[in-house]
């Protein structure tokens, strides 16, 4: 089995520690921390379980370290970033952090990798939500909104429109 990671479609951030995937497609936010965005950096297709294992960490390459990669690989198709889903070996299918925690030790654990995703709004969605018109307004003028919601706010000399920046 050679994974490889979906690329189309996808805004990829990297910042210390960690790797921001938005998916443009779905509109979902992934924040893979360092062991899952190796995994997702190297899942080219060329490598395979064992050798995602060693570039994971070359000195612990072996059962427990795959079982991180399954884990890692298990949690990206959740969050449909693998081309197509892997088929995973019976003995890490179903493993869980913990499961791979008590294999890998507790002081091993902050390799564990881990996957978070949240849902955008589409920019259709986000432009049905009040909406001002306060850039380059005097304070006082009255909030322009666009959408359903009534607005009563005056602009703020921060430039947003209302006490809390909304109407």
């Amino acid at each position: 089995m050679k994974p490889q990671t979906r690329r189309s479609g996808l805004l990829i951030r990297e910042l210390p520690d960690e790797l921001l995937v938005y998916d443009q497609e779905q509109h979902r936010a992934h924040c893979l921390n360092r062991t899952a965005a190796l995994v997702f950096q190297q899942a080219d297709g060329t490598r395979t379980l064992d050798g995602l294992a060693r570039a994971l960490d070359p000195a612990a390459a072996g059962p427990d370290a795959v079982s991180a990669v399954t884990l890692a690989l298990a949690q990206l198709a959740d969050a449909g970033l693998l081309e197509a889903e892997p088929p995973l070996q019976n003995t890490a299918a179903g493993l869980t952090r913990r499961d791979v925690a008590r294999r890998f030790g507790i002081a091993a654990a902050i390799l564990l990798p881990a996957v978070v995703s949240i849902i955008a709004p589409t920019p259709a969605e986000a432009a049905a939500t009040c909406a001002t018109t306060c850039v380059a307004q005097p304070v006082g003028t009255p909030c322009t909104c666009i959408g359903s919601n009534p607005c009563t706010e005056t602009c703020t000399p921060t430039g947003d429109c209302g006490s809390e920046g909304v109407c």
